[in-house]
C-alpha cells in the first residue's frame, strides 16, 4: 500500500476543485502572475503529527486553506463555499485511498473566500535494524 503524504492530499484537493470549476486556474502556494477572478490558490497552513502509542504510528493532520477569488462579490463566495464544502467532504487520492474532511468551514475576508479544511490520516514508519542474515535463533532442546 502506498504511503499517504500531504502532497497526495494536495493533488486530490486540486482534482476535486477542477471538477467544480474546470475553467479556473488552480495555483499551489503562490501565484507567479496573472491571477484572475474565479481562480484558486491552495495553501498548506500547518501539519500536526500526533504520536499514537509507543512506536512509529502517527496521526497526521494537515490543514489547508483554499482561497477563491470571486467573479462577482460575496454572493459568489458563499455559493462557492457551499460547493467546496460538498465536493471536498470526501476526496480520493491517486492511490485510491479516500480521506474524509474534518474541521471544514469558510470565511470571507475582503471579498475573498477562505475555505479551511483538514484531512487527517495515519502513517507508520518501519525500521529494519536487524537483517535476517544477522539474526540468531536459539532452539531449545
Amino acid at each position: 500500500m502506498p504511503k499517504i503524504n500531504n502532497s497526495l492530499v494536495l493533488d486530490a484537493i486540486s482534482i476535486a476543485i477542477n471538477k467544480i470549476s474546470p475553467a479556473s486556474s488552480i495555483y499551489i502556494d503562490k501565484v507567479e502572475q496573472g491571477l484572475n477572478n474565479g481562480d484558486f490558490i491552495i495553501r498548506l497552513i500547518n501539519t500536526e503529527y500526533l504520536q499514537r502509542g509507543n512506536g512509529d504510528l502517527y496521526r497526521v493532520n494537515p490543514a489547508f486553506d483554499v482561497i477563491y477569488f470571486p467573479e462577482s462579490g460575496n454572493k459568489d463566495c458563499m455559493s462557492m463555499g457551499d460547493k467546496l464544502s460538498q465536493e471536498l467532504s470526501l476526496i480520493e487520492l491517486i492511490t485510491g485511498d479516500l480521506l474524509r474532511a474534518t474541521n471544514k468551514g469558510y470565511e470571507i475576508v475582503d471579498e475573498v473566500l477562505h475555505f479551511k479544511v483538514s484531512y487527517p490520516y495515519n502513517t507508520i514508519s518501519y525500521h529494519n535494524n536487524i537483517g535476517m542474515d544477522k539474526l540468531k535463533v536459539n532452539q531449545g532442546g
